[in-house]
């Protein structure tokens, strides 16, 4: 049997392994953090309320997650969105309201929150195969194999590898011998790593006050720190919780400044009972895990999909996978899964 290692234990990742395993190959996982998920994390606030800091949404287009939701035997429900919605354009002043009717067309959460979906995939995968705590520095090829270099200078030996991870990461924390084409080494330097940057919060509460005011959660503001959010209740409806977006901002700030500011923000929007709030919690991804030292300004989504994904590297040994390889929603969940079947598929043509 012909020995695989992916690197990377995202979504894209332990979709790859669990597609091997399908098939009754399994092979090794490394991450190089203390966790696994990637840009999947939820959180649990004091009364156990699912609070995604990553990847939350999904729609009705996103089939290749979907399917593979389907075969977890995971269920998901709607975003609520119906109910009086604000928009705030100046903090002095009453935010403007108005009403979002129920519609047919809706987005989507896991239900226990989508580290459900990590944690089904690490079972079926088998957590003694992924390794964590492992970033590897160097990669070279050796005759028929590629020897992989972590940071405590231990060694791995496999004959075909897939790069799960942000490819600016990639191309910026690994070195590779022999090196890759001049092209691609430029275009993965160049491809926009998706949430990078972005800052997540959420307030949890033991009661959803907004929505017995009738208010839909939804709100989106020009002048506070929170620029967007919505309703987090869970599935179940007996647990509560707002959860969005603040602005660039954000990280600059301590994290007890940002939960004042946002709290007050809140207060400003639904009175005094946002202030009695169970706890508060987000992340501001900017991690060497996902943002490069050398992160330049790119357009969103830049270069995801391009074509020097649809090839491998090091005479076939070496495949590029994760979100940002998709051709279609790239950066996002389904990328991530459509981006695994199809590296998964090639792997199965030279490994079965």
């Amino acid at each position: 049997m012909r020995e695989i290692i992916v690197i990377g234990a995202g979504l894209s990742g332990l979709t790859v392994a669990y597609n091997l395993r399908k098939r009754g190959i399994f092979c090794k996982v490394l991450e190089a953090q203390d966790r696994i998920g990637g840009r999947i994390q939820t959180v649990f606030g004091k009364a156990g309320t699912p609070m995604e800091m990553g990847a939350t949404w999904f729609g009705d287009v996103h089939v290749h997650l979907l399917k593979l939701l389907q075969e977890l035997e995971i269920g998901y429900f709607k975003q609520k969105e119906e109910g009086i919605a604000l928009f705030d354009t100046m903090s002095f002043k009453p935010p403007h309201r108005y009403y979002i009717p129920p519609s047919e067309s809706s987005s989507y959460r896991v239900q226990g929150g989508t580290s459900s979906l990590i944690s089904a995939l690490s079972k079926f995968v088998r957590e003694e195969n992924i390794k964590l705590n492992t970033h590897i520095l160097e990669i070279s090829r050796e005759n028929d194999q590629l020897r992989l270099r972590d940071q405590n200078g231990s060694e791995y030996l496999c004959h075909h590898l897939v790069v799960a991870m942000p490819p600016r990461i990639f191309a910026h924390s690994i070195k590779v011998h022999p090196e890759l084409p001049k092209e691609a080494s430029e275009i993965l330097q160049n491809v926009q790593t998706w949430m990078s940057g972005s800052v997540k919060f959420a307030v949890e509460y033991a009661v959803p006050f907004w929505r017995v005011k009738g208010f839909s959660g939804n709100v989106y503001s020009q002048s506070g720190l929170a620029t967007e959010m919505y309703d987090h209740t869970d599935f179940e409806e007996s647990k509560f919780a707002l959860k969005g977006f603040l602005n660039g901002s954000a990280s600059h700030f301590s994290l007890e400044e940002r939960k004042t500011r946002v709290i007050q923000q809140l207060v400003h929007y639904y009175g005094p009972e946002a202030a009695e709030f169970l706890s508060y919690t987000d992340k501001i991804w900017d991690d060497k895990y996902i943002k490069s030292p050398q992160d330049g300004f790119l357009l969103p989504h830049q270069n995801n999909g391009h074509p020097i994904f649809n090839g491998s590297f090091m005479e076939g040994k070496l495949f590029l996978c994760g979100a940002e390889a998709a051709k279609n929603y790239g950066g996002y969940m389904d990328g991530a899964v459509r981006a695994a079947n199809l590296t998964s598929e090639k792997l199965f043509s030279q490994v079965l």
